[in-house]
């Protein structure tokens, strides 16, 4: 078993979350992705590559990657995989990048056909989260209109759907998500030994089963008071008082307070714009 080395991790850490100011924040992103090829290398040399060199954590924003990520990161867990937590970037739009040996890569916003060329040190194993298409519209909306950081050109389209009355905002911002739907429909019904498809419904519904699952799957084998200490600290709960308690502003948190779902708001005009924009994809998920 390989030890993540303390000092390592609490610069992963201020990397991923102490760096706010975007440009500085990817130059020490690169700085760190840099030093974990290194050490990947260093592994291979050594012949201490972890029994899973590397696992991704495939998903759509908004579609559970955070609380995979939470769960794979967290301490207990990474004591047992030996790897180290990349900072997240958008691997979407570069070239398939090259991931070290004894790497954990989250936020992996890609199309299945993307992951297919991603070079992939052996041996490595992938979870894959989704969600009801439609609760991700509804998710993603409430995310750029309150809770996610200012970045990018979100703050131009944060004062746009405040602008708007409900119903058009939520029909303007899922509009934005087709490319994430194409994404997404290319995952239905892959069959990859090497990839677990995970339902997060299924996952809030039976966590012990699926985390259980999720674990095993990447060859991760805990004791039965390590896996109901991973349990607690991964509950939605638990989650949702540390997101609030690290905000300036605590009234809102990235775990939806008011847990209304697209049952509650969507109008026919909703469903029929998912529906045009990827046709069968919530029937291929297994949804109603």
């Amino acid at each position: 078993m390989t030890q993540v080395q303390p000092a390592q991790q609490r610069v992963r850490e201020w990397a991923a979350s102490a760096v706010t100011w975007a440009p500085g924040r990817n130059v020490v992103k690169a700085a760190v992705r840099a030093g974990v090829q290194i050490r990947g290398k260093a592994l291979e040399v050594t012949g201490r590559v972890p029994e899973v060199a590397t696992i991704f954590l495939a998903s759509s924003p908004k579609a559970g990657s955070q609380w995979a990520k939470a769960l794979f990161d967290h301490p207990i867990v990474k004591s047992h995989t030996g790897l180290v937590t990349l900072p997240q970037l958008d691997y979407q739009v570069l070239k398939p990048a090259r991931f070290a040996a004894g790497t954990l890569v989250p936020g992996l916003y890609v199309g299945y056909d993307h992951y297919l060329r991603i070079p992939k040190p052996l041996p490595y194993r992938t979870i894959y989260v989704f969600r009801d298409p439609r609760e991700l519209a509804l998710s993603a909306y409430y995310s750029a209109l309150k809770t996610h950081v200012l970045m990018g050109g979100l703050a131009e389209i944060r004062q746009k759907l405040q602008e708007m009355p409900f119903d058009e905002g939520l029909l303007w911002y899922t509009r934005m998500l087709d490319f994430r739907y194409k994404e997404m429909a290319t995952w239905a019904g892959v069959e990859d030994p090497m990839v677990l498809m995970c339902k997060l419904e299924d996952i809030g519904s039976d966590p012990r089963t699926h985390v259980a699952a999720m674990l095993a799957h990447c060859k991760v084998d805990l004791s039965e008071s390590e896996f109901e200490q991973v349990l607690a600290d991964v509950d939605r709960e638990t989650l949702q008082k540390k997101d609030l308690a690290a905000r300036s502003d605590p009234s809102e948190s990235h775990y939806r307070v008011k847990r209304e779902t697209f049952r509650d708001v969507f109008k026919p005009e909703h469903y029929a714009l998912i529906e045009e924009m990827a046709p069968g994809l919530v029937e291929k998920f297994g949804y109603a």
